[in-house]
């Protein structure tokens, strides 16, 4: 019974959080919302119908009718980023993206369409190739579905000042959004920038045999079958080119990690890996070494391995403050022989710390900038606390004095990182020469993090760190250039 009122409790406590994020995240987002709404309804009113007419007393009801229909799109828009980018705790920031992108191309369609006098013409892929890097799959597949149905709103209430077949309306957004989402299943994060660009600007042409087939079910045997297929195809093509920009120019404002921005990252010339491999060269090489192993075991979970790999490069940034007081950037001067264990501990502990902050300052994105925190955990410095056990002449001597500030990883990135880190780190100090003791250690230092509870508050599974611990031990053994003699025996 004791058990069923903590775990009721329990269950309480997370629906009462849920529900205060959920306040939180509608509260921040409302506003995105109402101005979403009004811009795209002046939009419509001007673009397909007589703007001053849409505001007298015989039309009002249907300006109405138009701003109500156009609020619940976006409240449902808003409602789906939530559900999909909740775990990621980047609702707020995606959805403010999505909403942005979302008006963006229903104007840029809705113009389109009227300028060059064809619906073929709407380029509504645009979001979904913008969305699809910066967020993901599913937020890019709701902001085409959404943008669809503000386009057949915008023509369903148009007074007739443009005149557009519903018919051939509902074909132009079938073919455009198939087209949209073709593009979102197909393409692969670990496209270049030039790889997709050719993806993106060859995948439309699958689609113009629908837009042949839909032309002819409306009865439209004239040049309109040449050129829809040429508005349609023309629409997606210029949506690649506008993508690149747009995804920069977003990239950048919202400090989104994607893709793109991790392989710039990664690069060695980066001023700040520039630093750290200048002022602590023991501590970039570890960095490097981690980002394989990290990268490695990533893949292997179905994690982002680009990620994984930046995130690695940049976890020990806040070593920086003192490289010296770091072993592996020390040569035969160590400077915590003149130190007590309490100091010497505060020192090594604050590089998470100061790494917070370097990666902040240099405005790395927000993932890297926890792992920089997170990739201690809690853990014990297990050196300077049997140092001070030695030195304190009786009584118990507390732990909590001597570990890391926390907070325990969050993402199974960060768990990545806090596993390849301890495991390179003493590997590196000590490589055992047969096959079972190798195996037997990386087991003790991953089991030691466990009975910690370093992975409480991350979403990893055993399974996940069953193969992350397989994947280290067939990986490290070729970083390190050497093979393991397994034929040699104990002595």
């Amino acid at each position: 019974m004791i058990d069923d009122v903590k775990d009721l409790s329990r269950v309480e406590k997370e629906k009462k959080i849920a529900r205060k994020q959920f306040a939180d995240y509608f509260g921040k987002t409302f506003m995105a919302v109402i101005i979403a709404t009004v811009a795209s309804t002046v939009f419509t009113l001007f673009i397909v119908n007589d703007f001053l007419k849409m505001f007298t007393l015989d039309r009002v009801l249907v300006t109405v009718g138009i701003f109500v229909s156009i609020l619940a799109m976006f409240i449902m828009l808003q409602l789906g980023v939530y559900r999909y980018t909740k775990s990621k705790g980047s609702s707020i920031r995606d959805y403010w993206l999505t909403t942005i992108m979302t008006v963006i191309t229903f104007i840029a369609s809705m113009a389109a369409s009227t300028l060059f006098n064809n619906v073929y013409a709407m380029p509504i892929a645009l979001a979904t190739l913008v969305l699809i890097e910066l967020i993901d799959r599913r937020t890019a597949t709701l902001s085409t579905a959404v943008i669809g149905i503000l386009m057949l709103i915008a023509f369903l209430f148009s007074d007739g000042s443009v005149a557009f077949d519903i018919a051939v309306v509902v074909s132009a957004i079938i073919c455009n959004a198939a087209c949209a989402i073709l593009i979102n299943f197909i393409e692969h994060r670990h496209y270049t920038r030039l790889k997709f660009l050719i993806v993106a600007m060859l995948l439309p042409l699958c689609m113009q045999p629908l837009v042949v087939t839909l032309t002819l079910a409306n009865q439209d045997y004239t040049m309109n079958l040449l050129w829809n297929v040429v508005w349609c195809y023309g629409a997606n093509i210029a949506a690649a080119l506008v993508f690149m920009p747009l995804v920069a120019i977003f990239e950048g404002i919202f400090n989104i990690a994607d893709d793109f921005r991790l392989n710039e990252l990664c690069n060695l010339s980066n001023p700040l890996l520039k630093r750290l491999a200048s002022e602590a060269p023991g501590t970039f090489n570890h960095s490097l070494v981690v980002g394989n192993l990290a990268e490695a075991c990533a893949s292997a979970i179905g994690e982002n391995p680009n990620m994984a790999r930046c995130a690695a490069y940049y976890h020990d940034i806040g070593k920086l403050k003192a490289p010296i007081y770091f072993s592996e950037n020390q040569s035969s001067y160590n400077p915590h022989d003149e130190l007590i264990p309490e100091v010497s501990v505060s020192m090594i502990t604050s590089h998470t710390l100061f790494g917070e902050i370097l990666a902040k300052q240099n405005r790395l994105p927000k993932e890297i900038v926890a792992i920089c925190r997170e990739h201690h955990g809690t853990s014990p410095v297990g050196y300077f606390y049997r140092k001070a056990l030695t030195l304190k002449e009786e009584g118990d001597l507390a732990v909590d004095k001597y570990t890391y500030a926390g907070p325990k990883p969050q993402t199974k990135i960060a768990a990545i990182i806090m596993i390849s880190d301890t495991i390179e780190a003493a590997m590196r100090a000590y490589m055992p020469d047969t096959k079972e003791e190798y195996e037997a250690r990386i087991n003790k230092l991953v089991d030691e993090k466990l009975e910690l509870r370093q992975f409480d508050e991350c979403p990893i599974t055993m399974g996940d760190i069953a193969i992350i611990k397989q994947t280290i031990i067939e990986v490290l053994p070729s970083i390190y250039h050497s093979r393991i003699n397994y034929d040699k025996k104990k002595k």
